[in-house]
């Protein structure tokens, strides 16, 4: 007498998973993207894309944010700072005493500029909200026979210390990618 092998239901369902499963991963491998011209226009954006048509990657859409090691991508914060040079800067263009200014950065999560730094925006760049021959507050603290103070930049570039108590200029700044 001759038997009939009949596969069950469950033998069925098991060697459909399994076929999908194996033929999904290989569609997965082959679809690797190596050139921009196996992307569409205006397929691949940040986390906030534009309207309209744009090319592959569009300008300006991807920030540090979109980048796990943030790569030293602009990711200044907005609106208060832009970039100059390697740091993002900005300024409410107030004069404040020192405390008052560090306390102003510090609660936008930003900080004053190292002497360094302030010295490197005041000579390449205009700072923000500060003119000459006015000066900002920089976080280093002067400790000197006459009177305790901080070091601040004059736009320009020059620098010199100013009691605590005087009002200067206010310049908070960031690294973008720290």
């Amino acid at each position: 007498m001759r038997s009939r092998f009949r596969p069950s239901h469950a033998v069925v369902v098991a060697y459909l998973a399994l076929f999908v499963a194996l033929g999904g991963t290989a569609t997965a491998v082959t679809y690797v993207v190596s050139s921009n011209s196996q992307v569409g226009p205006g397929t691949i954006s940040g986390d906030a894309p534009p309207t309209g048509k744009h090319a592959n990657i569009i300008p300006n859409s991807i920030t540090g944010k979109d980048i796990a090691n943030r790569s030293g991508v602009d990711t200044c914060p907005t609106p208060l700072t832009k970039k100059f040079g390697p740091i993002c800067a900005g300024s409410p263009g107030v004069a404040k005493k020192f405390a008052d200014a560090l306390g102003y950065c510090t609660d936008l999560g930003l900080r004053l500029p190292s002497l360094s730094e302030g010295i490197a925006l005041a000579k390449k760049f205009d700072v923000p909200g500060v003119s000459f021959p006015q000066n900002f507050w920089t976080e280093q603290t002067f400790a000197g026979s006459v009177e305790d103070g901080d070091w601040v930049v004059t736009a320009g570039g020059g620098y010199g210390t100013a009691p605590q108590n005087a009002s200067n200029q206010t310049v908070c700044v960031t690294d973008p990618s720290a």
